[in-house]
């Protein structure tokens, strides 16, 4: 585009200046050239393309045909059928109501009202103007009632009212026409299923009675027949003959015991024999107590008296003890013959019983068949008493059983279209094609935007280390990467914002790039870092951590542990002074230790002179974790990564964990410890 038809400063020699008092530098002039041209081409786009979308969304708008809507309110009262013979539940109205709704746009309905609107003569093609009535047509029944509202839809407002009036009608002469022909069915049907039903129940009732005769049932009720009544009797007389014959063992039982362990009968206390001589024992014994009291026992063996009341005592515990054996004797004799007398009744009760029995059981049989019968008769009999009181109920509700039909609120022409709106719609075409005028009037300028001239040096702006682009705790692409040792993290975005709370990950096409642009006296840091050491772990090493003849560096710290020298590493071995071990393995120019500053400005130097993206996210920890990422890539048993790049915390081994390919864990040995780009680097000896 020629520089006059530009909006705003882009050439400095299309721009005016003016002297700074005091002598100082041109100013550029803030009043651009060619503003007009550029006003006169936005007014230019934004007038055509809001012109040709008004003209073209007004002119659809306008050009769509009217549609009117009539509609009317009907209250429908279903027909009051009475319940089947066969159901006891009653009739659902709601079902009733939605069966009537139906007819309103049923076909049969629809032919009459298309005839009724052509004049009284049936259309020419019928079938096309049931589908035109019912395309038109639209029934919503009225929640919770049972009130309808009719609707008719169509570009003729006059046609739309007469349609829904010519349906309400024709629906209303049709049911008026069914009523008596649907009544008189109902009811020549309902009084033929009671003549049904009063041939079966006496049917039934006569076999019942014939049954009972020949099964001698005497009553309905199970204890008044005879074999029943005496069967119950021989079971209550075995039952207490049980309780009497219990009772008489264990009479006998405990008197046996009694005898064999020499105490007294249980029924000695009923003996009054037995009862005076042990109160007149207990007299006597108690006179000659009293005597003891009063004598010595010396002048009681001399005295007359007192050896003759001895004497009795005597005589008379001999007499109560023979006269105990003689009641107990009695007592067990009684109570063995009582025994005798239940177990002979009980042989009796049980062989009268066992004789009954048999016609006992087949009386049973009988009797629950009769209560079947009786159960089923029961059962005819409601049933039959239902279709009398249904015939009963049809005969008295002739009308109410007629369904009907009030015209709540008829249809009348509508005055203006239902649909479109036209203003409505109108009015969104204009703002619409504003808001696409606009949107032109933005897409020309996006690509008419010149190209930025500088005045004057340029200024270079170098990101500083110190300066973080990203974010910080890069996000990690959990199980979404490929696995292997080959993996090479997707592109994009800056290498590896993988894991949350985790350094970024390099490439090894950028570990590749980075060790080739690195100082030679950087190397080594660098190669130790990406081979899982720390920046306090590389200023750590001395020249003796290095074994020669064991090929194999000491990693001193807190997570010491002893790595092969493999790949690069090897050369470590012929560096420093094997005689001086405490020497910085790793010094820096001025021959002293590195510190972690060191080390980090080393990382960062290289990775601006290697050119990667974003160099100042590249950090030791960085060159560490990739080294780590490596080896967990591959399938590495987490137990076995503290043994290499030394422990890490839970937290770091949570972030790690997606990085894991599926599948078992491989030992250390079946992995590969070096990095291809680290393996394949050719370090300087010495």
């Amino acid at each position: 585009m020629p520089p006059h038809e530009t909006d705003g400063p882009q050439r400095l020699h299309g721009a005016s200046f003016r002297a700074f008092p005091g002598g100082g530098p041109p100013l550029i002039d803030p009043t651009p050239p060619g503003r007009s041209q550029a006003m006169r081409r936005r007014l230019m786009v934004f007038c055509g393309v809001f012109l040709l979308c008004a003209i073209v969304s007004l002119a659809y708008n306008f050009l769509r045909p009217a549609v009117y809507r009539a509609d009317a309110r009907v209250q429908i009262t279903p027909s009051a059928i009475a319940p089947s013979v066969a159901s006891s539940g009653a009739r659902d109205g709601t079902q009733d109501f939605m069966v009537e709704l139906q007819i309103f746009s049923s076909r049969p309905l629809l032919e009459k009202v298309a005839t009724r609107l052509a004049g009284g003569t049936a259309p020419a093609n019928m079938d096309e103007a049931v589908l035109g009535l019912q395309d038109m047509l639209s029934l919503q029944p009225v929640a919770g009632t049972n009130v309808v509202q009719i609707e008719a839809r169509g570009p003729d407002r006059q046609a739309v009212a007469r349609l829904v009036n010519a349906v309400i009608e024709a629906y209303r002469e049709q049911q008026a026409s069914d009523g008596d022909t649907t009544s008189g069915q109902q009811l020549a049907d309902a009084r033929e299923a009671l003549r049904v039903m009063d041939e079966r129940v006496a049917t039934r009732r006569k076999a019942m009675e014939d049954f009972r005769a020949r099964s001698s049932i005497v009553s309905a009720e199970r204890d008044e027949n005879q074999t029943l009544a005496r069967l119950k009797g021989l079971g209550a007389s075995v039952a207490k003959n049980d309780e009497r014959e219990a009772a008489a063992e264990g009479r006998v039982r405990a008197l046996e015991q009694a005898a064999a362990a020499g105490t007294r009968s249980p029924a000695a206390k009923d003996n009054p024999t037995v009862a005076n001589m042990e109160a007149r024992l207990s007299q006597m014994r108690e006179e000659y107590r009293a005597l003891e009291r009063q004598y010595t026992p010396q002048y009681l063996d001399m005295d007359p008296v007192a050896k003759a009341a001895k004497t009795r005592i005597t005589n008379l515990e001999q007499q109560l003890e023979s006269e105990r054996a003689k009641g107990h004797q009695n007592a067990l004799a009684d109570a063995r013959e009582e025994l005798a007398s239940a177990r002979a009744a009980a042989r009796r009760l049980q062989q009268q019983l066992g004789e009954d029995r048999q016609s006992a059981q087949v009386f049973t049989r009988n009797f629950a068949e009769f209560k079947a019968m009786e159960e089923d008769l029961k059962g005819l009999e409601q049933m039959r008493q239902t279709a009398r009181q249904r015939a009963l109920a049809l005969e008295a509700t002739v009308t109410e059983r007629k369904p009907r039909l009030l015209v709540v609120e008829p249809a009348a022409v509508p005055e203006s279209a239902w649909r479109p709106l036209y203003a409505r719609d109108a009015g969104i075409a204009l703002a619409g094609s504003l808001l696409l005028g606009f949107l032109a009037v933005w897409f020309v300028e996006f690509f008419n935007r010149p190209e930025p001239v500088v005045a004057g040096p340029s200024a270079v702006v170098i990101s500083q280390p110190w300066v973080q682009s990203y974010p910080p705790g890069p996000a990690l692409e959990a199980g979404a990467s490929p696995q292997g040792v080959g993996y090479q993290p997707a592109a994009g975005a800056p290498m590896a914002l993988l894991a949350q709370g985790l350094p970024r990950e390099l490439e090894q096409r950028e570990v590749h790039q980075l060790l080739a642009a690195s100082a030679p006296e950087h190397l080594f840091v660098l190669v130790c870092l990406l081979c899982g050491l720390s920046a306090d772990e590389v200023a750590a090493l001395k020249v003796g951590d290095v074994d020669a003849s064991g090929a194999s560096l000491r990693v001193p710290g807190e997570g010491a542990r002893v790595l092969p020298l493999l790949g690069p590493l090897a050369a470590l071995q012929a560096s420093g002074d094997p005689d001086v071990k405490d020497l910085p393995l790793l010094p820096s120019v001025s021959g002293r230790a590195l510190s972690a500053a060191d080390i980090a400005s080393a990382v960062t130097s290289s990775a601006f002179d290697a050119a990667l993206e974003q160099p100042q996210s590249v950090t030791p920890e960085s060159l560490r974790h990739t080294y780590v990422a490596f080896l967990v890539r591959q399938g590495l048993r987490f137990g076995d990564l503290g043994r290499v790049v030394g422990p890490l915390s839970s937290e770091t081994l949570n972030a790690l964990a997606p990085l894991a390919p599926a599948g078992a864990r491989q030992p250390l040995a079946s992995v590969q410890r070096l990095m291809p780009a680290v393996a394949a680097l050719d370090m300087p000896q010495g």
